[in-house]
């Protein structure tokens, strides 16, 4: 349901209002979009975009302004993209936490979103983000262990960040004393023990040179936040193929596309073969809950670079074939089946796992 809201003369007050309403019904982003006749107040919760309210024109304005000034932008540049940070407690008696803000033109005005902590509304440990048991387990061996890369794949939004933190933490807890390093685009939140740097894909720091120049500096376990060119992606087999353990993240719909996409960047198969230790596909799917749904839990499918799959991608096999062959590995369970035990056990239901995975089947 969507509310008209009046005109409030203070504004710093009904912008903190808003944070804290979207903060309490565990939203990851809010936006705050202008139309021709107003602006929509809109918070995604569960991954759905859903408008909270609307907002009169000079009101949504001045929220947006609002927003820009805790965010230390410049609130007289109406005509370029801005990107900043702003913080604010939880709760009163917690330290501030961070959110992230970016601001865009448009010819109705800024247009304004904000990432709300992901610490509020994520789990921050494997054993706690009710991943499939061969999942953990992979993933667990694979923070055991002294080498490899492992890749987490899937659409924007599914949850890939939070899983990789949770490995990440993993590898401190079962390793201490190791040197971590972080690249990200950007840091989406505080990992202790970890050394956190924020790249620029289109500035002078890189994934590429920050990557080139942190192998020099003697780390032991690696993560990307993404591999997005042909240069990231070479560098980061080369690290691991030297020793290093290397997790990161790949836009890819399946295990096997994601290969595919290696293979296209000029990664030659026997480097894949030796350097991949494994890939983790991931969906998130809406909890139901007696009002409809509530919360969300993750899909997960685990892939093991076994025998049979490098013999496939040293041989180039295509997308189709490279999946029959890592879907008769003993213990695989793709994301529908899944999925499908989730809707057995009234996890979830059918529509939504049709709506979250129909077109990976």
């Amino acid at each position: 349901m969507t509310v008209q809201t009046p005109v409030a003369p203070d504004v710093r007050s009904l912008v903190d209002a808003l944070l804290a309403d979207a903060m309490g019904q565990r939203a990851s982003d809010v936006h705050v979009e202008p139309a021709l006749d107003g602006y929509e107040l809109r918070f995604r919760i569960d991954g759905i975009l859903d408008t909270h309210r609307r907002l009169e024109p000079a009101l949504g304005r001045a929220v947006v302004g609002r927003l820009m000034v805790m965010a230390k932008l410049l609130t007289y540049r109406l005509d370029v993209p801005q990107e900043g940070r702003l913080s604010m407690p939880l709760a009163p008696e917690d330290r501030p936490v961070e959110l992230r803000l970016s601001v865009m033109p448009t010819i109705h005005g800024l247009r304004a979103a904000l990432r709300m902590p992901a610490e509020h509304v994520q789990p921050a440990v494997l054993e706690d983000l009710d991943l499939p048991p061969a999942v953990v387990k992979a993933l667990t061996d694979f923070a055991a262990g002294d080498c490899g890369m492992m890749i987490l794949t899937g659409p924007a939004g599914s949850g890939k960040t939070t899983t990789i933190y949770a490995l990440l933490r993993q590898i401190l807890r079962s390793s201490p004393g190791l040197s971590i390093v972080a690249l990200e685009d950007p840091v989406e939140r505080d990992l202790p023990g970890v050394t956190q740097i924020e790249v620029s894909p289109f500035g002078q720091l890189t994934y590429e040179k920050a990557l080139r120049s942190i192998l020099r500096q003697d780390p032991q376990v690696l993560m990307l936040g993404e591999i997005r060119d042909c240069p990231t992606a070479s560098l980061a087999v080369q690290a691991a193929l030297s020793g290093h353990r290397l997790v990161t993240a790949l836009h890819a719909a399946t295990p096997a596309g994601a290969l595919a996409r290696l293979l296209e960047m000029g990664i030659e198969p026997y480097q894949l073969t030796s350097s991949i230790h494994g890939i983790v596909a991931q969906r998130l799917i809406r909890r139901t809950s007696p009002d409809g749904y509530r919360g969300r839990v993750p899909l997960a499918e685990f892939v093991a670079m076994d025998p049979p799959l490098k013999k496939a991608v040293m041989e180039r096999r295509d997308t189709t074939a490279l999946a029959e062959i890592y879907r008769a590995q003993t213990g695989y369970q793709r994301l529908y089946d899944v999925g499908q035990t989730l809707v057995k056990q009234g996890v979830t239901d059918q529509a939504e796992l049709a709506r979250v995975i129909d077109a990976a089947k």
